[in-house]
């Protein structure tokens, strides 16, 4: 688990990692590129490789990283970004084609999972898929 004194060190260490092996496969299989929700996106790999090829991205976190994943992006790209300051308690999504939450869930707390877990299932259209 990491401090949250650690976290701007956190997101310094995994800023350039690779998207998550699931979020490449979806890419592979060449769907039309849509609209996406990364949920937790922290320094925003899964976020970026996303937009780099084609889909429109609302990233989430409780950390201000939008600065760390704008950077990553050229003018075009940064058009089909968006960032929101959320906590999982609290939550608002909108619908979206593909929700990725790569080992963001467990951050919820317990007192409310059930709440969150119910806009993520509403948030998703039908048909589509949840990355974790």
């Amino acid at each position: 688990m990491i401090k949250t004194g650690n976290i701007n060190e956190y997101y310094k260490n995994t800023e350039n990692n690779l998207p998550h092996p699931l979020v490449k496969k979806f890419i592979e299989i060449n769907i039309k590129p849509l609209k996406a929700i990364d949920l937790g996106c922290g320094a925003g790999s899964n976020t970026t490789y996303l937009i780099k090829n084609g889909w429109e991205v609302l990233a989430i976190d409780k950390e201000d990283t939008e600065q760390i994943i704008s950077s990553k992006l050229d003018d075009a790209e940064i058009k089909r970004f968006r960032f929101e300051l959320q906590t999982f308690e609290n939550i608002k999504l909108e619908k979206t084609n593909l929700l990725v939450a790569n080992f963001s869930i467990p951050f919820c707390n317990k007192n409310y999972f059930y709440k969150f877990w119910n806009k993520i299932t509403d948030s998703i259209l039908k048909e589509w898929i949840l990355c974790r």
